[in-house]
């Protein structure tokens, strides 16, 4: 069932960026701009819940840098801290709506019973931020993380505030 969910939620993520990279661009992302949020949804190497707080930089109409930072609760014997370096490419297909590829590197430090290991890795993935009002943006991201023994995708959702 979950493998279902995530190859759905991929599939759409794939479709979101053919669809976008036929259609022009409206507006491009203002240099400068930041966000700060709170991400969180589903990490498939433990089957269980994630969450961070992330940061977006603008500082270039369609790059961005996104650090973020956060833990994977235990589930099946497993959590994480992680932490994550990613680039976004941004790029509008309707009036406050934009996708994004993204491409960048991670840590992860897991934690099970017996010990903990701790991991650097590459993530990569996609997404899509919808403005809601000026102030207020809704994200939805999918991405892999690849690293020896602990490889594995996070699904989520979040909501960040643009300043």
């Amino acid at each position: 069932m979950i493998k279902k969910i995530f190859r759905l939620v991929a599939g759409s993520m794939a479709a979101l960026l053919l669809l976008s990279a036929s259609v022009p661009s409206v507006s491009a992302q203002a240099r400068g701009a930041m966000t700060l949020g709170l991400l969180g949804g589903y990490a498939t190497e433990n089957n269980g819940g994630y969450t961070n707080l992330f940061f977006l930089y603008s500082f270039a109409p369609h790059v961005r840098i996104a650090p973020e930072l956060g833990c994977v609760f235990r589930n099946d014997g497993k959590s994480a801290f992680i932490m994550s370096a990613d680039m976004h490419f941004p790029f509008s297909i309707a009036r406050g709506v934009q996708v994004y590829p993204l491409a960048g590197l991670t840590f992860n430090n897991w934690s099970y019973s017996g010990g903990s290991s701790a991991r650097l890795g590459g993530d990569v993935g996609a997404g899509f931020d919808i403005n809601m009002t000026q102030q207020i943006k809704l994200t939805v991201q999918g991405k892999y993380s690849l690293m020896k023994d602990y490889s594995g995708g996070f699904i989520g959702m979040g909501i960040g505030y643009n300043f």
